[in-house]
């Protein structure tokens, strides 16, 4: 780009005004005399000053019209006649790519973005080029080279811009090699970096946005290690003998190793030395390190932020100590400010869902003491509810007073589900399902929905609708309407009835509900088998159909991170089924349930799922449970051993093959979230029934393990496929598990 400005004053100093005569303006064609003008600052009658001219110049300079402005002035005649010549950026008629190589020419063009009719900058075409050798880089062209040339202008005096690649070769990391360094070898420096030498399993990319964050964990590595002054003071490049490999050299500067020595603080009033100092993560002695020096200063933030210090700072500062340079004292000032209420609690993104559905989950309330433990729950509650991909706090300060606003942003997702398909088990054959729900409907945070099940064992019907805040108190209520038609090799049973559920949580225990429910059901058994050395022979015993009145308590307690895959808490509940005596009916017995699920972040995007499920079942009402209300494990659900088909796994009762009165389910998941919708994982399962508590034997479990997917799918919910390994029964092999829905 080239900008000159030649002014001849003749007889006039530069210094001093003068008055304008002419403007007269050369060599522009499709930008107007006028706009000219009056960018610059000139016209005809005013007064110039010198010294304004510039100014003028650049903010013509900045509609990006010109390559090149040149203003002259003539004062002979005791005014001045300006000339502004300039040249113009030229307009494009159309944009070629030559030579694009690996590169889909049609991806280029829509990247570059400039556009026939436009005008056509050099700092547009540096931009362009800029990005498409970038684009190379990311296909490991990283010697590519990107010229231009303009082609002759058409009829129009429009011209096309062409882009001229040369890819050069497809190049990788061979050596990455460090000098400068004494303390940590080239090999542990190298396991810090995203970017590895070429190898058998390795690509030897180089992304050159993850290079530079890798010189970043190389200084950080050292920072946490003692040396704090250590930094990359440069890097070299140069192509391998081979001419598809790099030589990278990474120039280290160490400094002197550091310890921590005392630990202090000061200007703190609300808070206690002795506490404060009880937050630090640094041990006298121990290797200096950035990272416990942050953690403390965040665990310093937050005490001082539960406690309404909003506006609190905390300065660390580093002093060596006089005794020993290798000693390094840290020292926390602290400026405590005013305390903070909150004045106003905003909500902004909800498009859909209606204000006080997000505002009944906070803890936060206006005119509440700031508090950063109450905002944290806040956030989880109103994440956990499902409905939002984000949940973003934001906070305005008010002038005048140390109060703040809360700005809470959301970005809603799809409810609604809509799902239809079909899958294939060894089990059960072909199945398929027909689901209809919204689980927000209508932005109230009501769930209703419908689900149609089908297979050769299982035709299942549900209508269900729950309320989780009935009047806006935290009280949930529910219900459903169901029919279930269940073909058995033994029998064939058929069930229609519906349950209604109240529930609330308990304020005295965290994370803790509890509930009730009542089931009404008919219960018809038919086709029963003829072979009279069955136990489900005795079915024949009764009349059918009977009316099965049950009642459920249940007792939840619920701290993980999200409702769907998640990575931190667990859930924890136990419940009791009575069935039968004073509830009336015609079947009696009463079941014991407890399911605990436990996660626990490993590293990075993994982590690991525990879970353990126990039940035991018992006659009630001087009723003894019906054959087919016993354990039967295998497949996936609530009895799921993965490895095994549906209710595979039984008791044994003397020579007979039965459902049992006890079971034990424990399962392990080593699980990686690759995005918030996708995770995968290695998992094994044990389990069995027995008769009763008198017969487990834990070295009588049934043994699984496999891998798996999940995939959180707008519109269709959670689904999932299991291949495991069944190692303990009749046929030792893999079973394949399709599951729909968020238990897994």
């Amino acid at each position: 780009m080239k900008l000159t400005v030649f002014l001849f004053f003749i007889l006039v100093g530069v210094a001093f005004p003068i008055p304008v005569s002419s403007v007269t303006v050369e060599g522009n064609t499709y930008v107007s005399d006028s706009l000219i003008i009056r960018t610059l600052g000139l016209s005809s009658g005013s007064v110039f000053l010198p010294s304004t001219l510039p100014q003028g110049v650049r903010d013509l300079f900045s509609l990006g019209y010109f390559t090149d402005i040149e203003v002259l002035a003539d004062s002979t005649g005791g005014s001045a006649d300006f000339t502004v010549k300039v040249s113009e950026n030229p307009v494009l008629s159309s944009l070629e790519i030559e030579n694009s190589g690996c590169l889909n020419e049609g991806d280029l063009v829509d990247t570059l973005a400039i556009f026939p009719g436009q005008t056509v900058s050099l700092n547009d075409i540096d931009r362009a080029v800029d990005l498409i050798q970038g684009m190379f880089s990311g296909k490991n062209r990283h010697l590519a080279t990107v010229t231009h040339r303009w082609n002759e202008p058409d009829a129009d005096g429009r011209r096309t811009l062409v882009f001229v690649c040369d890819e050069g070769p497809d190049v990788r990391v061979g050596e990455i090699a460090f000098s400068g360094n004494s303390v940590f070898p080239d090999e542990k420096l190298r396991g810090e970096m995203k970017t590895k030498q070429d190898s058998f399993w390795r690509s030897g990319k180089l992304k050159p946005e993850e290079f530079e964050e890798d010189l970043d964990r190389i200084a950080e590595y050292y920072h946490n290690h003692g040396y704090p002054d250590a930094a990359v003071t440069g890097t070299d490049r140069y192509l391998l003998p081979d001419d598809d490999h790099f030589h990278i050299d990474i120039s280290i500067h160490e400094g002197s190793y550091k310890v921590f020595g005392d630990v202090s603080v000061s200007g703190n009033i609300e808070l206690s030395d002795s506490l404060l100092l009880s937050f630090s993560e640094m041990e006298y002695g121990e290797a200096y390190s950035i990272k416990d020096l942050d953690k403390t200063l965040e665990t310093l933030y937050s005490a001082y932020q539960d406690r309404g210090y909003f506006y609190a700072g905390v300065s660390p500062l580093m002093e060596s100590s006089s005794a020993a340079d290798s000693i390094v004292n840290i020292h926390f000032a602290v400026e405590e400010g005013e305390r903070a209420h909150i004045r106003e609690v905003e909500i902004i993104g909800n498009t859909r869902t209606f204000d006080n559905v997000i505002r009944r989950q906070l803890t936060v309330v206006p005119g509440d003491l700031f508090r950063r433990s109450a905002l944290m729950r806040s956030l989880r509650n109103v994440y956990y509810l499902n409905y939002f991909t984000d949940v973003i706090p934001d906070f305005r300060a008010i002038e005048g007073s140390p109060d703040v606003d809360m700005i809470l942003e959301v970005d809603e997702k799809t409810t609604g589900k809509f799902g239809i398909g079909a899958n294939y088990s060894a089990t059960d054959g072909f199945s398929g399902y027909l689901e209809v729900a919204e689980t927000n409907f209508f932005g109230r945070g009501q769930n209703l929905g419908t689900t149609y099940e089908f297979s050769k064992t299982v035709q299942n019907i549900k209508l269900s609708f729950t309320e989780p805040w009935f009047r806006d108190t935290p009280l949930t209520l529910g219900g459903e309407l169901y029919h279930t038609t269940s073909n058995y090799s033994e029998y064939d049973r058929r069930r229609t009835g519906g349950s209604v559920v109240v529930g609330r949580p308990l304020p005295w225990i965290d994370f803790t509900s509890a509930s009730i429910r009542y089931t009404l059901e008919k219960v018809d058994v038919f086709d029963i088998t003829d072979d009279s050395d069955s136990y489900y022979y005795s079915l024949r015993d009764t009349d059918w159909p009977r009316w099965d009145s049950s009642v459920r308590l249940s007792l939840t307690r619920d701290s993980q991170d999200r409702r769907i895959f998640p990575g931190e808490g667990s859930k924890n509940t136990v419940s009791l089924d009575l069935t039968g005596g004073v509830l009336g009916g015609d079947i009696g017995f009463q079941k014991y349930l407890f399911d605990s699920t436990w996660h626990v972040p490993v590293w990075w995007k993994f982590f690991l799922t525990l879970g353990g499920r126990m039940g035991t079942i018992a006659g009630f009402g001087g009723e003894t449970p019906p054959a087919y209300e016993l354990f039967q494990l295998g497949g996936t659900g609530f009895y799921g051993v993965r490895g095994y088909g549906s209710r595979e796994i039984n008791a044994v009762d003397g020579y007979e093959t039965v459902g049992g009165r006890t079971m034990l389910i424990l399962s392990a998941e080593y699980r990686c979230r690759i995005i918030d919708q996708l995770q995968l994982a290695v998992f094994t399962d044990v389990g069995n029934t027995w008769e009763s508590w008198s017969d487990v034997d834990l070295s009588s479990m049934n043994r699984g393990a496999g891998l798996g997917i999940r995939v959180e799918i707008p519109m269709l919910g959670v689904m999932g496929l299991d291949y495991a390994y069944g190692f303990d029964g009749p046929e030792p092999g893999w079973e394949p598990h399709f599951q729909m829905g968020a238990s897994f």
